[in-house]
C-alpha cells in the first residue's frame, strides 16, 4: 500500500525560497499524509516544520540531503546527494543536537557565512553597501545567515552581480574536503551511526552510471519518483528496488522556483515503518507523533 508523500523539498534553511511553516501549509493543502523537509547537509528546519506539521495533522519525518562526491578533487568530481530520514522523535533540538549530521550542519552554515563574508570582501564599496545596506550581515549567527537562495536572491535584487556569484559559490562545495569530500558510502555511514534511513536522492541524475550501481547496491533506499525522473526513468528505478529489496520513496524535490511537481506515486508504508522503527496499522501511522 502506497501513502501521499513529499519526502524531499526545501526551505530558505538551504536552496528553497518557503518558510518551514508555509513549507508545510502548502502540502496539507494539496493532501499529503507524511512530509518531510531534506535541506541540503543542515537540520535547523526541522523543529519549526515539525510544529507546523503537528498542527496540520501530518506526519513529520526530520530529514536532510547529505552532500557527498565521487571522484572528489578530480576533472570528474561530481556531487552525490543521500537522504537521511530520522523517526518523528528527532524534531526535538535536544535529540538532533546528538547527531553528527546535525553539528556538521552548524559547521556547514558557519563556513557557508564566512564563504560568502569573504566574498563580499573583494567588492568595490558600493556594491557591498547594496548587499548589506544596513551592515547586519556580520553580526548574525549562522542559522541565521541567508542561505544559498536567499543570496541568491538578494545579490540578484540589489546588485549585477548575480551571475558572478552564482558562479563563484560553486566553490563552496569543491574546496573543503573535510566537510563535503565524502565518499557515498562514507554518507550512508554516517547517516546508519545517526539512527537514520539512507537513500539515495535523484539516483538518475549521476554521470558515473556504474559507481551509481555499487552505491545503490549499498544503500537501503532509493528516490524513484522525483521532479528529476522522467516517468521510464521512475519504472525502472522501482523495478531495480523491488528487485533488490531495497525501500523506496516518492517525492518533489521542490526548491519553490518553478512549477511544483506532484510525486507521481505514493510511498510504501513499510518505507515509513522502516523509518519510525515499528510495523503498524495505515491508520496508527497517520497519527503517530
Amino acid at each position: 500500500m502506497l501513502l501521499s508523500t513529499d519526502l524531499h523539498g526545501h526551505t530558505l534553511f538551504s536552496d528553497g525560497r518557503a518558510t518551514p511553516e508555509a513549507y508545510v501549509d502548502f502540502r496539507r493543502g494539496i493532501g499529503m499524509r507524511v512530509i518531510a523537509v531534506a535541506d541540503h547537509d543542515v537540520l535547523a528546519a526541522v523543529p519549526r516544520a515539525a510544529r507546523a506539521a503537528a498542527g496540520a495533522g501530518l506526519l513529520f519525518l526530520p530529514a536532510l540531503e547529505v552532500t557527498s562526491f565521487l571522484h572528489f578533487g578530480t576533472d570528474r568530481a561530481e556531487q552525490f546527494h543521500v537522504l537521511a530520514y530520522f523517526p518523528p522523535r528527532f524534531a526535538t533540538l535536544p535529540l538532533l543536537r546528538q547527531t553528527a549530521l546535525f553539528r556538521r550542519g552548524e559547521a556547514v552554515q558557519a563556513k557557508w557565512k564566512a564563504f560568502v563574508l569573504g566574498w563580499m570582501d573583494g567588492l568595490r564599496e558600493e556594491e557591498r553597501r547594496a548587499i548589506d545596506p544596513d551592515g547586519e550581515l556580520e553580526a548574525l549567527a549562522p542559522v541565521d545567515f541567508p542561505a544559498l537562495q536567499s543570496m541568491l536572491d538578494r545579490v540578484a535584487s540589489r546588485t549585477s552581480l548575480f551571475a558572478a556569484f552564482r558562479d563563484h559559490h560553486v566553490r563552496f562545495w569543491e574546496e573543503d574536503r573535510e566537510l563535503f569530500g565524502w565518499t557515498p558510502e562514507e554518507a550512508i555511514e554516517c547517516i546508519r551511526k545517526d539512527g537514520a534511513l539512507d537513500v539515495v536522492a535523484h539516483p538518475g541524475r549521476y554521470r558515473d552510471k556504474e559507481r551509481t550501481r555499487a552505491v545503490l547496491l549499498r544503500a537501503s533506499g532509493i528516490e524513484v519518483y522525483t521532479s528529476r525522473h522522467k516517468a521510464e526513468v521512475a519504472e525502472s528505478f522501482r523495478a531495480f528496488a523491488e528487485e533488490h529489496k531495497k525501500c523506496w520513496t516518492a517525492s518533489s524535490d521542490d526548491h519553490q522556483n518553478a512549477r511544483y511537481v506532484r510525486p507521481a506515486a505514493g510511498t510504501p508504508v513499510s518505507t515509513i515503518e522502516r523509518i519510525l522503527g515499528r510495523a503498524l496499522p495505515i491508520e496508527a501511522i497517520l497519527a503517530a507523533p
